[in-house]
């Protein structure tokens, strides 16, 4: 059972982007119940968000881009006495329960004496339909369906959106890499965790309902495939940030196996079949010359 000084330990951010009113209105309504704080950290939007209930804004002059974003807000909440940090996308709806789920899987691995970075949900479609979540296997991003009644389990990789990140690991792997701006953000920071002797906890019980992409998708390959599409500047940051992300030291040989494979899939998959091609084909090489060359920030006009 999670206590209430527990429980009002975690503070909220959320970050952003031209957000759809409804959307924003459905996440503040399902998380504000569950937290401490909120703040809604807009990344210049061009109309301000409307916020519902106790959440606070920080609005940013321009777009300093997701990592940024997600640094600001956690500051102003360790400031304010925070021990919990859950980070949330605009397009995020958590399930009731689902602080409460996170906490109670930082508790049972404290209790066993492990050291646990993060705790992630589940990550759920509109249908209710989830992969499970990502462990490096075999030179690919593997899906590990959750089995039996287990409080938690191993993960590679946690998706920022959803995450409870724990004071202590926020001290001591350090804040999110701005340089990358958007995409593989969330990668770089928990290989730097696992780098540094703390683990990752996907807990079944805890969901969340998060639209990966601009839109889904179906492709034939030897079979049907459902593949969520990004816009196409998406692309030059995933490819370049691939390669920056590769020179650093905690990036594992397991990750780059797994990530060359991404990548491949991805040229495959939308610089070739998919619809628009072209224009991700374009973004893909620029990210990947910039990557080369070891630009970071944010994509040049």
């Amino acid at each position: 059972m999670i206590s209430v000084p527990l429980a009002n330990a975690v503070g909220a951010v959320v970050v952003t982007y031209h957000p759809d009113p409804h959307a924003l209105a459905a996440l503040l309504a399902a998380l504000t119940p569950q937290v401490q704080d909120v703040v809604v950290v807009d990344n210049a939007s061009p109309v301000p968000p409307s916020l519902t209930g106790s959440a606070r804004l920080l609005r940013l002059e321009h777009n300093t881009g997701v990592a940024r974003a997600q640094n600001i807000g956690a500051q102003r909440l360790l400031r304010e006495g925070a021990q919990y940090l859950l980070l949330l996308d605009q397009d995020s709806v958590p399930a009731p329960d689902m602080v409460t789920q996170l906490l109670a899987a930082h508790q049972a691995a404290r209790d066993a004496g492990e050291r646990v970075a993060a705790a992630g949900p589940l990550i759920v479609d509109e249908a209710g339909r989830s992969e499970g979540f990502v462990r490096f296997r075999d030179g690919r991003y593997a899906a590990v369906v959750p089995e039996g009644d287990a409080r938690w389990i191993d993960c590679d990789l946690l998706i920022a959106s959803g995450s409870l990140i724990s004071r202590q690991a926020w001290d001591d792997v350090g804040p999110m890499a701005e340089e990358l701006f958007i995409d593989k953000v969330d990668t770089e920071w928990c290989l730097r965790a696992a780098s540094r002797g703390w683990r990752l906890a996907g807990v079944p019980a805890a969901r969340l309902q998060h639209r990966l992409g601009q839109r889904q998708i179906r492709l034939w390959f030897g079979r049907w495939r459902s593949l969520a599409l990004h816009q196409p500047f998406r692309y030059y940051y995933i490819w370049r940030n691939s390669l920056l992300v590769r020179r650093r030291p905690h990036a594992t040989a397991a990750w780059k196996r797994a990530d060359a494979r991404q990548l491949l899939s991805l040229l495959l998959y939308f610089g070739v079949l998919a619809p628009g091609r072209w224009a991700r084909l374009r973004m893909m090489a620029r990210g990947l010359a910039d990557g080369l060359r070891a630009k970071s920030g944010a994509m040049p006009r």
